[in-house]
């Protein structure tokens, strides 16, 4: 058998120049301690990365398995510091984790740095005690680089959490949890209940159940209308009528996208149909989009993630990578089976792509993670 430690350095630094992607960096790391060392000594700079799917099929185990499309393969891999803990993803490759401890963490769970968050005492909870400490994070997301005040600061997260669907933000470092004011009772978006929240731009959106976009300022921590036409006119009529919808929002290319998943009631992937728009800065309004161009997006129960596609990465442009999830009775020890689908709005046909396993709780659900090792 080769002995891979005692390669000249010249040649070990020649094959760092062929990787691309986090998944060949991570495993060249893992080869032997020499090559380890030239990973840690390297300023690594990867190029464009697609999400991997994370899930857990033992709630009792600190393995999670991660399905590459790039690799076509699952992987399992030892994660520790999300053993017994709900985790949410984001676009930037950093989750956010709550345990029975009310513990809040940030993590990374390729490079596996953690970070201590505020804790839960923080947060202005309305109605807390009727929550589990699983259902008091709604939604998280990690931002990096937001337009503030603290220009120096790096990472920002945000979170919508309580029965009210509030939202409040931190970045790692701080003490408290900065809670977001409602804004006048005269504003459309008093009171609303927030479903989700991205960053273009250097800007923070939010979107509310109802579809209303809102400009979050989290230097003098208020809401702001945007937008006069609020939601797109067919989204807005599957929404009073009662359709089983959900809204997402999502940088792509410097624009902000929103995402509507229409599942029909059944929650199958043949039945899954999807819905994207731009929006207009300029005319405050919504474009619904025919055509995704070269971009990919992933679509996940916590998170929706747009990447511009290429050959290599093994996963199809103008398409939609999603899970879904079909969740049964018997809350918190309901079984939800995880079944993964690609929509082509080509062809407006949901495709399924592979069948996840029978998860047994609800916080270890699937996650789309995005590569990172900062």
């Amino acid at each position: 058998m080769a002995d891979w430690s005692k390669l000249p350095y010249d040649i070990i630094h020649k094959v760092t120049t062929c990787l691309t992607v986090i998944e060949d960096f991570l495993s060249f790391s893992a080869v032997c301690c020499s090559w380890r060392s030239v990973y840690l000594a390297k300023q690594w700079h990867p190029g464009p990365q697609v999400p991997v799917l994370m899930f857990c099929d033992d709630e009792n185990s600190s393995i999670r398995s991660f399905l590459s499309l790039y690799r076509c393969k699952v992987t399992n891999s030892e994660l520790p510091e999300a053993h017994g803990r709900r985790c949410w993803d984001s676009s930037s490759g950093w989750l956010v984790t709550i345990g029975s401890d009310l513990e809040i963490r940030l993590l990374n769970p390729f490079t596996h740095v953690s970070f201590d968050l505020p804790p839960k005492s923080t947060l202005q909870i309305r109605f807390g005690d009727f929550l589990g400490w699983c259902d008091i994070i709604e939604r998280a997301f990690v931002f990096r680089n937001p337009c503030t005040s603290n220009a120096d600061e790096d990472l920002v997260v945000m979170i919508i959490y309580g029965a009210m669907k509030q939202l409040a933000f931190c970045r790692p470092g701080y003490k408290s949890w900065r809670c977001i004011k409602e804004a006048d009772h005269s504003h459309a978006h008093a009171h609303a209940e927030f479903i989700d929240v991205t960053c273009v731009k250097d800007q923070i959106f939010a979107v509310s159940l109802m579809g209303s976009l809102v400009l979050v300022d989290i230097d003098t921590l208020v809401v702001t209308s945007i937008s006069r036409h609020n939601p797109p006119r067919d989204v807005a009529l599957s929404l009073l009528t009662g359709g089983w919808g959900r809204l997402s929002l999502v940088k792509s290319s410097g624009d902000l996208w929103m995402v509507y998943q229409n599942q029909q009631g059944n929650r199958r992937v043949e039945s899954t149909a999807f819905l994207v728009y731009r929006f207009d800065l300029d005319e405050k309004q919504w474009i619904r989009l025919s055509n995704l161009g070269s971009h990919t997006i992933f679509v996940s129960d916590h998170s929706c993630i747009a990447v511009c596609a290429g050959r290599y990465m093994n996963c199809e442009s103008n398409c939609i990578y999603f899970v879904a999830s079909k969740k049964e009775k018997g809350w918190p020890k309901r079984v939800a089976n995880a079944n993964v689908g690609v929509y082509s709005l080509r062809s407006e046909v949901s495709r399924h792509l592979c069948t996840g396993p029978n998860i047994q709780k609800y916080f270890s659900f699937p996650l789309w993670v995005m590569p990172t090792l900062h």
